[in-house]
């Protein structure tokens, strides 16, 4: 009998480890999946075009409702120094306009949209110096939705036209292979 308890002690982890890998999920993997039904993420290719509206550069995205959202919020950046906001600016639908300090010069800072945001859509970003300095930046980005992003596919992850591997733009590093 002494032997039946000790391969029954040895035992009984194993199995409770077994059950809990078959029959319960990561709580992480729970809550993923009632977001993903909540708010099914969508696959959207974002193209940068140049001073003649060819494209330049191209990604497919996945993303979810307040990632799609984050498509119309643009910051101005230098050096990893943010342009930030003197006031509160303009803020609508099609507009996002600013005026915001950048290593203690000002800009303007003006984002417009024109499109269905729910499906395709161009957005115009333009920084401008105040001061009366030539300094000025534009760009130029149209969005499409594609569809539901590729199984496997997590919010927030990316890939560029032609690479291999997607990149996390959330979280900024490699996702395993």
């Amino acid at each position: 009998m002494p032997m039946a308890r000790s391969r029954a002690r040895w035992i009984a982890p194993a199995l409770a480890l077994a059950s809990m890998a078959g029959g319960c999920d990561h709580p992480s993997a729970r809550i993923a999946a009632r977001q993903a039904r909540l708010d099914p993420p969508e696959l959207w290719r974002v193209e940068a075009l140049d001073a003649e509206g060819r494209v330049s550069g191209a990604v497919r995205v996945c993303a979810d409702a307040t990632m799609r959202g984050a498509f119309g919020r643009v910051t101005a950046e230098s050096a990893g120094r943010p342009c930030r906001p003197l006031d509160d600016g303009v803020d609508r639908s099609d507009l996002y306009a600013v005026r915001c300090d950048l290593g203690g010069r000002r800009f303007g800072l003006t984002l417009s949209r024109q499109g269905d945001p729910a499906h395709a859509f161009t957005q115009t970003f333009a920084l401008r110096a105040l001061d009366g300095a030539a300094t000025a930046a534009r760009q130029v980005r149209r969005f499409r939705r594609l569809g539901p992003c590729p199984d496997g596919w997590r919010i927030g992850e990316q890939i560029r036209d032609g690479a291999a591997r997607r990149t996390d733009s959330l979280a900024g590093v490699w996702p395993a292979p």
